[in-house]
């Protein structure tokens, strides 16, 4: 599909020939008025694909600076967790980050399923949740969009949108930045750009990171061996042509998530495979197998790769804007993960092309419209996914193809210039295909007697499987270790593939109120879905959409001469035929993976967020977040696999257990979804009588009880935590060089980022957040 991408930069040369009447240009970035008053200083998104102050977007976003991210530390997704009250994301296996926006998210584990939170960068749909974490340097902003986005962003945006938008070239200006950072568990950073002119009218940036620091955990795993590159060229031949093209490259090495068993205490961080957590793992029962656990001992890895090459082309016209951005994405994804308390490992090549052509007219007129086209295509080649659990293996082997087109438009209407009200709408068509095979086998102890409680083992000599590239054959003789094996298989492959194909409209009702220059209240019904996909079973593998309803009501405001900044907003979310991926036992008795429609939920709550410039040295922000969420029905099955001795969750049966546990888990909390959430921070700038000076700053961030599971067991239970961090800056009188020290999580919290039972154990593994770091960075700017 790189055909799109050409196609579509060879439209941007003859369009670049046929130079239109200037207008306003809606992507232009949103200037104050001269005589605007000195106060907070402004910010401008595209949230809505819009330049806009983010004072006067009528739409629940929070948008964080490029500065604020290189104070936080931020290098990957899971590092925004602490900056947006409103997101969680969670490292999980290999490369995998798992996004929720109050609480609204899912389990994406593999290919077979999608992200409910869309990730855009540079305002490219990135399809897998795997390959979002190469983007963190040389950045704008980042923006947080809140709730569904159905209308402008399409599918898989029910939670809500994030956009990373990078920095562009800077025409006629030649200069740049680095920086180089050291800390504890031997931390490097080193991060460059340079801006360069090539002409009057043309202008390249290239920009590069580095990031490396030992493992958080024991046993070495949780580090990080990062690094990526990017380029990107402005061109603007005339007034009413801008051409923008960013090329970039990500690699992930080192030994990636580590995971340890929460039973074992998190606080030592010992992780699986340091001598505690082998000695652990070797004294619990596999309750499937008849014996104890075989330790784990294979060291994980990643070598997992990303590239992109995309284009924005912006074009005015007397008709409006006219904007097409073309993109190419690939990933290449090799790794073996013990985070879960087993092996998975996984070979992978995804690539995807896209292409989105929009029209927006000028804000100048009482109705204002933008119209707009999507294309998308998508190919998942997984030669391998495998699951060893020692009792019971898996291994996928497939091909995966996505096509998703889409029409979208909003008009607004200002009755007055302060009041105005908006109507929008998508149609989506998409079709999926999955063609592949599932080879399985299960290892069963026959004489089994005893479950938790009184588990005793019926097999003390038993064989778990071996790490192989392939499922074992059944060849165990019961008379030797008392075991039986049973293989499993799935073909879902030529004849047998799997197609499902879905049209589905969603839709968007607001208006907004300007009630002074510095009063903005707002209200708004919008709609989004989520998309349908595959599992691996002999019955029908195929699950459907799920679908949410948001109404949400707010007010942005700025007092006291602009200095006091105070926004608020009101939330009601409805989501059914919610997506729950467990294991399932299917009717040919294959106990697979599976993902199913079996939920609906409800969440609502209200988020103030402030920011008051106390003085023109100190500034103090507050963001303040409660949700009440829950499963309103909640119901699946689940297979029996230890004689009725426990489902394995929290949720009471629906009547006596057979070959499957029914689960009622209704009126239970979603995962990541905690009642309160609190951010505070505080900037004071100290000016010395040479014109260099001191930045002092602090954050903090604080939410209560965190489900980090979907068992919703104890041991997958974060309880109340504050985070602290802080950092000082010396800037020489020109700015030029900077000195920094920083801290992060001081008061050293053990922070449990997700959680689940090991399967036919008694025991639960988890990943952790990092522990406290601390060191220094020095930037120049040139």
């Amino acid at each position: 599909m790189k055909f799109v991408f050409l196609r579509s930069t060879a439209l941007a040369a003859i369009l670049s020939a046929s130079p239109a009447q200037a207008q306003a240009d809606p992507a232009a970035p949103v200037a104050a008025p001269a005589s605007a008053p000195a106060g907070l200083t402004d910010i401008v998104v595209t949230a809505q694909r819009r330049s806009e102050n983010l004072q006067r977007a009528a739409v629940a976003v929070t948008a964080v600076t490029g500065d604020a991210l290189v104070s936080a530390g931020v290098s990957k997704p899971a590092e925004l967790t602490a900056l947006v009250p409103a997101l969680q994301v969670q490292p999980a296996s290999g490369p995998y980050n798992l996004f929720y926006l109050r609480g609204v998210g899912n389990f994406n584990g593999n290919a077979l399923s999608d992200g409910a939170v869309a990730f855009n960068f540079d305002g490219v749909y990135v399809g897998r949740p795997s390959a979002t974490s190469g983007f963190f340097y040389d950045i704008d902003r980042v923006e947080v969009l809140k709730g569904p986005q159905g209308t402008l962003y399409g599918r898989n945006a029910t939670g809500g949108a994030i956009n990373v938008l990078s920095q562009r070239p800077i025409l006629g200006q030649l200069g740049g930045n680095a920086s180089i950072e050291y800390g504890n568990y031997n931390a490097v950073t080193g991060e460059g750009a340079i801006n360069v002119p090539l002409g009057d009218k043309v202008a390249l940036r290239a920009a590069g990171t580095y990031v490396s620091h030992d493992g958080y955990m024991k046993d070495g795993t949780d580090d990080q061996k990062d690094g990526g590159g990017r380029l990107s060229l402005l061109a603007e031949p005339d007034d009413t042509l801008k051409i923008t093209l960013v090329a970039d490259f990500f690699r992930q090495r080192g030994n990636g998530q580590g995971g340890t068993p929460v039973e074992l205490g998190v606080d030592s961080r010992d992780g699986f495979l340091s001598p505690q957590g082998q000695a652990f793992m070797a004294h619990q029962p596999n309750t499937a197998l008849g014996t104890t656990f075989t330790p784990l001992t294979m060291r994980p890895h990643l070598d997992d790769n990303y590239w992109g090459l995309s284009g924005t082309i912006d074009w005015r016209t007397s008709l409006g804007t006219l904007t097409i951005v073309p993109a190419y994405r690939e990933g290449n994804l090799q790794f073996l993960s013990e985070t879960p308390g087993f092996y998975l490992r996984q070979r992978e090549k995804d690539s995807q092309a896209s292409l989105e052509a929009r029209l927006a007219s000028s804000e100048s007129h009482p109705l204002r419209y933008l119209l707009g086209a999507f294309y998308y295509h998508e190919i998942n080649d997984v030669p391998e996914f495998y699951v060893n659990q020692q009792s019971n293996v898996n291994l996928d082997q497939y091909r995966q193809r996505d096509e998703s087109e889409a029409v979208f438009g909003r008009l607004t209407y200002a009755v007055t210039p302060a009041l105005r009200f908006t109507a929008g709408a998508r149609y989506t068509h998409e079709t999926k295909a999955l063609d592949g095979t599932l080879q399985g086998a299960v290892r069963i102890c026959t004489g089994q007697t005893g479950y938790f409680p009184t588990y005793t083992p019926g097999c003390p000599n038993a064989m778990a499987m071996p790490l192989a590239a392939s499922v074992p054959p059944p060849n165990f003789n019961p008379f030797v270790d008392g075991t039986v094996t049973i293989p499993s298989a799935v073909d879902n492959s030529g004849a047998n593939a799997l197609h499902n194909s879905v049209g589905k409209v969603t839709y968007r009702l607001a208006a907004d109120w300007d009630i002074s220059p510095r009063n903005l209240a707002y209200a708004s019904y919008e709609t989004g879905f989520k998309s349908g996909g595959f599992y691996f079973t002999s019955d029908n593998g195929v699950f459907q959409p799920e679908h949410i309803d948001a109404w949400t009501i707010g007010s942005k405001n700025r007092f006291m001469g602009n200095r006091l900044q105070l926004n608020g907003e009101a939330f009601y979310w409805r989501y059914t035929n919610q997506q729950i991926t467990h294991l399932i036992l299917d009717s040919a008795g294959n106990a697979v993976f599976g993902t199913q429609n079996v939920g609906r939920a409800s969440y609502k709550g209200f988020e103030i967020e402030t920011r008051f410039l106390a003085t023109p040295t100190t500034e103090l922000n507050a963001d303040i977040q409660y949700l009440d969420a829950k499963y309103d029905a909640f119901t699946y099955a689940t297979p029996n696999q230890n004689g009725g001795q426990g489902n394995g969750t929290a949720c009471p049966n629906v009547g006596a257990p057979a070959a499957n546990y029914t689960l009622n888990c209704s009126g239970q909390t979603p995962p990541y979804a905690p009642k309160w959430t609190i951010n505070l921070g505080a900037r004071q700038t100290i000016p010395l009588s040479d014109g260099s000076k001191f930045m002092i700053g602090a954050r903090s961030h604080y939410q209560t009880n965190t489900l980090t599971g979907l068992e919703f067991l104890p041991s997958e239970n974060q309880s109340a935590y504050w985070l602290v961090d802080g950092d000082v800056t010396y800037a020489f009188a020109d700015s030029r060089i900077t000195i920094t020290g920083y801290l992060n999580n001081a008061f050293n919290k053990t922070v449990i980022a997700n959680s689940g039972p090991v399967p036919f154990s008694f025991y639960t593994a988890t990943s952790l957040r990092p522990p406290r770091t601390y060191g220094a960075r020095v930037g120049v700017k040139f």
